[in-house]
């Protein structure tokens, strides 16, 4: 099998356990609004959080404050969001930071306008031990992998160029 293969089959495997899984009590924000909360995730709230944007193309980035190829991705996937977000897209940082506090400074600082979790070494094993940041997974609106992911900086308009097709 390819990577791509066992990556889609990974993926859709933890949607459909995530839905079999015990009912949180609150469920993990979805929207732009609910993630200005930034909080810490384990790998089964962020697949709970994937699972519900189902129907949405889905930009996920793996990031941190002290990465400066992420920080220079980042207004990029804020315009995205601004532009693309009432069609259907939702850009959700998945922040590789050790602590809150810098992540929910750098949000405000920046104007983040998308959900933001920080996430600990169980998301990153579960997405394939993510080895250099930024990396970054675009899914179609079936909650399936959408070509490889991209690895270091990549300018907005090439994400732009991938995921116009998807929200059609």
């Amino acid at each position: 099998m390819t990577t791509r293969t066992v990556s889609s089959l990974t993926f859709a495997l933890l949607i459909f356990l995530s839905a079999c899984g015990p009912k949180p009590e609150a469920a993990p924000p979805t929207t732009p609004k609910a993630a200005a909360e930034i909080k810490s995730l384990k790998k089964a709230d962020v697949e709970a959080c994937l699972a519900g944007l189902k129907g949405k193309v889905v930009i996920v980035d793996f990031w941190a404050t002290w990465c400066p190829p992420c920080r220079q991705e980042i207004p990029g996937f804020i315009e995205l969001q601004k532009t693309y977000g009432d069609k259907g897209l939702v850009v959700v940082g998945l922040s590789m930071d050790d602590d809150v506090e810098p992540v929910k400074e750098f949000y405000a600082k920046n104007g983040m306008n998308y959900p933001v979790f920080v996430v600990g070494e169980d998301t990153v094993k579960a997405w394939g031990n993510i080895k250099a940041i930024p990396t970054t997974f675009i899914f179609d609106k079936d909650g399936k992998k959408v070509g490889e992911p991209h690895v270091g900086f990549v300018p907005k308009e090439k994400f732009e160029e991938q995921i116009r097709p998807l929200l059609k």
